[in-house]
């Protein structure tokens, strides 16, 4: 796929009728294309070196921790990720330039992780190094994941201003795919070796690994501050209100919006899979007996799911609507759990099937599924809200990596029926938002 396959098409009124009034300077398309491509793909190359679903989890129970303080972090950092959004809604409604303030506070809240490497580089001396390491590590990462999510509602909004929805659409397909490409290279060549080599022992292993992801992130920020800010001389925005107004309105913005709604639910039972994410590595490790080089191994998965099938939700969502894209990876993150408690306790191979339907689901596929459909679905003055409250209302699901911490016991999972519980709890519920997503109205796309 090359630039102009990206960029040559027509304006979508039925989509955004303002937008499409505009005239949107193709030079400017062509250099934010190059400069989010730097800043996406640069930031899940980051995360194939120090994967928190297949890295992260080895590293914290090295470290001492327990399911419970590995859940709870997870939980914890979802919290910080989603749960001040709805506040930097209101700092940049009405906003005419997001990217200064998007950009500065990547490069305040990235730049600690540049510590990570020395914080863990003697990590194994004593115990007391082994606390300073893991504690280390959680306030490095917190850090992180709040600049992350204070930085997302207004990278979203200039993703939405800088492309049509069609290009959009696209443009995450691309990146995901060559970011997957790239991380299927890291993981199988890079991050399986240095967790297995001789020349970088524990700790010294993760140490390398968590510097790379650092590196990566700066480069990401880079990509920010190379961003030129689309023209919106056009767009009227209404006054900004009192905060509690601004409160109040939330509500009724839920009550008006039916696919919002739907949306709101789907995201919330589907994203239970989270609960299992972090442990599926552990349990692989531990069920059969495999050193840490297989959580290489099992990243190499979560890259190739990503690459297989990215392109099926760009697919639906381009030829029958994204409602049907949203309906497609839940249906996937259902298949994940159910594969973890049958065929995947097979053999380690089979097991690994249960990391390649994650990576192109539960993570990247779920947030490209249901962005597109809530930015397709929104008013543009009230789009910077809606993306906002979509998380806010996610932010109960920052529990389910605890929950399934409380059903490990002592690095033993909790069976029921011969099964983990955990997978078997984590199967219903996603079952549930399957289900619901039959029901995801799709009007714009209607035939």
């Amino acid at each position: 796929m090359t630039e102009n396959d990206l960029i040559d098409e027509p304006i979508d009124e039925r989509v955004n009728p303002d937008l499409a009034e505009q005239t949107i300077e193709r030079d400017h398309v062509r250099w934010n294309l190059r400069a989010l491509t730097l800043d996406v793909s640069c930031f899940s190359v980051g995360m194939a070196f120090f994967d928190l679903n297949a890295v992260l989890p080895l590293l914290m129970e090295r470290l001492g921790a327990s399911g419970t303080i590995i859940g709870g972090f997870a939980a914890l950092r979802f919290l910080f990720f989603s749960g001040l959004q709805i506040f930097m809604a209101y700092v940049v409604h009405g906003r005419k330039r997001q990217k200064n303030l998007m950009a500065g506070i990547a490069q305040i809240t990235r730049t600690p992780l540049l510590l990570t490497p020395f914080i863990l580089w003697h990590a194994d001396r004593s115990i007391p190094d082994r606390h300073f390491a893991l504690w280390g590590l959680v306030i490095v990462l917190s850090i992180w994941a709040i600049g992350d999510g204070l930085g997302y509602v207004p990278w979203m909004e200039i993703v939405a201003r800088a492309f049509t929805s069609r290009t959009r659409g696209r443009f995450f397909a691309f990146t995901q795919l060559l970011s997957g490409a790239l991380s299927i290279v890291i993981a199988a060549f890079v991050v399986r070796n240095i967790l297995n080599s001789k020349h970088f022992p524990y700790p010294m292993n993760y140490a390398v690994l968590t510097g790379a992801m650092a590196v990566m992130m700066q480069l990401s920020s880079l990509g920010l501050w190379l961003v030129r800010e689309p023209s919106i001389s056009g767009m009227v925005f209404p006054p900004r209100a009192d905060f509690r107004i601004f409160l109040s309105r939330l509500p009724g913005m839920v009550r008006k919006n039916s696919e919002f709604r739907y949306l709101a639910a789907i995201q919330l039972l589907v994203g239970f899979g989270s609960a299992s994410a972090p442990f599926y590595v552990l349990f692989g490790t531990s069920h059969f007996h495999l050193q840490d080089s297989w959580g290489g191994t099992y990243q190499v998965m979560l890259a190739i799911g990503v690459v297989a099938l990215m392109p099926a939700w760009a697919y639906l969502a381009e030829k029958h609507g994204p409602a049907h894209a949203v309906r497609g990876v839940a249906f996937v993150c259902l298949l994940t759990p159910v594969t973890a408690m049958s065929i995947g306790l097979l053999s380690p191979w089979l097991f690994a099937l249960v990391f390649l339907l994650m990576g192109g689901s539960l993570g990247w596929g779920m947030w490209i599924a249901t962005n597109n459909y809530l930015l397709i679905h929104t008013d543009e003055e009230e789009r910077p809200l809606y993306v906002a409250l979509l998380n806010f209302l996610y932010t109960p699901s920052a529990i389910y990596p605890f929950l399934g911490g409380i059903l490990i016991n002592r690095h033993q999972f909790l069976n029921f029926w011969g099964v983990p519980a955990l997978f078997l709890i984590t199967s219903v519920v996603v079952g549930m938002g399957c289900l619901l997503s039959l029901r995801l109205p799709d009007p714009n796309f209607a035939k």
